[in-house]
C-alpha cells in the first residue's frame, strides 16, 4: 500500500495542530487574578485582608477604625458592586474585579465541559473533539450568558469571539499530562518547531525527498530539545500523542480501534522502527539501504503480530487497507455492521487472489485465462450485491477502490 498521500495528510495535520496549540497558547486565560485597591492618602497606615482563592485588598484610612473586607465582599454580584461603591472603589477598579470573577466563574464552567484527560489512542479525526457540534453549541451559549452578565452588572460590552471561545484548547487536551509551565514553555517551543517546519517544505507544489529529509532533521533536533525539558515519563507521553508515529497510527488504524495498551505496545515498536529507518523515508535509498530497510520492517510486522496474535494481527493489517477503509466507511452509512465489511472485504481479497494465481499460470493461453477471470469477477460481484443489498452495491460499485 502507497502510504505517501496519508503520511503527506498526517505531516499537514500534524503542523496545523502546532499550529493551533500556539495560538491557544498565546491566548491561554490567566490562572488567577489578584489586585491591589489603594485607597485615599494617608500612607503610614495601611490594612492588607487577604480573602482565601480570590484576591489582595490594600486599603489605607483616614481614620483609626480597621478596615474589614467581609464586610463589602459578597456571593451577590449587584450587593457586591454597591458595597465597593459605598467605600469608595474606582469604578475602573470594580470593573477589574467584576469581570475578573466572572471570567473565571465561567471558564471553570467551560472547563466542565471539555471532558476529561485526552484518549491518546483513540483513533480517527484528532479534531472532531475541537469542532464536535454540540460541545461548540454549548460554549457558544456560555460566552453569550458570560456577556449578558457583564452587560447587566456593569453596562460595558466585552469583545470576545465566540468562535474562539467556543473551540476546545488542545494545549489543555494534547498536553495534559504536563503542568501547566512545562505545557507554557513545550507551546512556545512548537511555534518555534512549526515555522522551521514549514520553512523545510520549500517553497509550492507538493513536497518532494528532499523536503521530507529537511523535515525529518527539524523533527530530530526538535525531539532532542524535548528530552532536555521533559521527564523520560512526559517525553514518552508527548511522543504518544504529537510524534508522526502515533498521528499516523491514528490516521491508519480507525477500523481496528486499539485499546489504550494495545496503542501503546504497537507504539513501541513502530516508533523504533521509523527513528532508525525515517517516517519520511522518500529519498532515494541504494539497493543495500532498501533491503536493510525491508528486513527491519518484516521484523517489526512479526514483532507486532507476536504481540497481538493471529486473530487480531489480522484486524491491524486489514484496518490499514485504502479498501477495507473504504468498506467499513460505506458499510456503516447504510447501516450495516463491521461483520457485513469484513465478508465483502473477505469475498473481495479471496477472488483478488484466484485472479493473480490465474495470471500466473503460464499453461493457460490467453482467452481461457480472460474467461476463467471473467467468471471470477462476476461470480464475486452477485455475492457481493447479495450482502450488501442494492443501495449500498450501488455505492460500492462507485467507488474507485472497489474496482478489479
Amino acid at each position: 500500500m502507497n502510504s505517501k498521500p496519508l503520511l503527506v495528510l498526517s505531516v499537514i495535520a500534524n503542523l496545523a495542530l502546532l499550529g493551533a496549540v500556539g495560538y491557544f497558547a498565546k491566548n491561554r486565560p490567566a490562572p488567577g487574578v489578584e489586585i491591589a485597591i489603594q485607597e485615599t492618602t494617608q500612607p503610614n497606615s495601611p490594612t492588607t485582608v487577604q480573602t482565601p482563592g480570590k484576591r489582595v485588598i490594600t486599603v489605607t484610612n483616614n481614620t483609626e477604625t480597621q478596615f474589614d473586607w467581609r464586610a463589602v465582599e459578597s456571593v451577590d454580584y449587584k450587593e457586591y458592586i454597591a458595597n465597593l461603591r459605598s467605600v469608595g472603589c474606582p469604578e475602573e477598579t470594580i470593573r477589574d474585579i467584576i469581570v475578573a470573577d466572572v471570567n473565571k466563574m465561567f471558564e471553570s464552567r467551560r472547563k466542565a465541559l471539555g471532558g476529561g484527560k485526552s484518549e491518546f489512542w483513540k483513533t480517527g479525526n484528532m479534531f472532531a473533539a475541537m469542532v464536535d457540534e454540540e460541545a461548540v453549541k454549548k460554549k457558544q451559549e456560555l460566552t453569550k450568558e458570560k456577556k449578558a452578565l457583564i452587560k447587566e452588572l456593569l453596562g460595558i460590552e466585552v469583545d470576545e469571539p465566540v468562535d474562539i471561545a467556543a473551540m476546545s484548547n488542545p494545549l489543555t487536551t494534547m498536553l495534559d499530562f504536563l503542568p501547566e509551565d512545562k505545557q507554557a514553555k513545550i507551546s512556545e517551543m512548537m511555534q518555534s518547531f512549526q515555522a522551521k517546519a514549514m520553512k523545510s517544505f520549500g517553497s509550492g507544489g507538493a513536497p518532494d525527498a528532499e523536503d521530507f529529509k529537511a523535515m525529518q532533521k527539524v523533527q530530530k533536533e526538535f525531539d532532542v530539545e524535548l528530552a532536555k525539558v521533559l521527564s523520560p515519563q512526559e517525553y514518552e507521553d508527548y511522543q504518544l500523542r504529537l510524534s508522526q508515529t502515533s498521528m499516523m497510527m491514528r490516521m491508519q488504524l480507525g477500523s481496528f480501534d486499539p485499546n489504550e495498551q494495545e496503542f501503546r505496545d504497537i507504539f513501541k515498536i513502530r516508533k523504533s522502527f521509523d527513528d532508525e529507518y525515517g517516517l519520511y523515508g522518500m529519498a532515494a535509498l541504494s539497493k543495500e539501504e532498501r533491503d536493510q530497510k525491508a528486513a527491519a520492517e518484516k521484523a517489526m510486522k512479526e514483532q507486532v503480530k507476536a504481540l497481538l496474535g493471529d486473530a487480531r494481527y489480522e484486524d491491524y493489517t486489514r484496518a490499514q487497507d485504502y479498501k477495507y477503509q473504504s468498506i467499513v466507511k460505506l458499510a456503516d452509512r447504510n447501516g450495516l455492521g463491521r461483520e457485513t465489511a469484513n465478508q465483502v472485504y473477505d469475498m473481495d481479497k479471496l477472488s483478488q487472489e484466484e485472479i493473480r494465481k490465474l495470471r500466473e499460470d503460464s499453461a493457460l493461453d490467453k482467452a481461457r485465462r480472460d474467461e476463467l477471470i471473467k467468471a471470477i469477477k462476476d461470480e464475486t460481484q452477485i455475492s457481493i450485491r447479495n450482502v450488501l443489498g442494492e443501495k449500498a452495491y450501488e455505492s460500492y460499485t462507485n467507488n474507485p477502490h472497489s474496482r478489479f
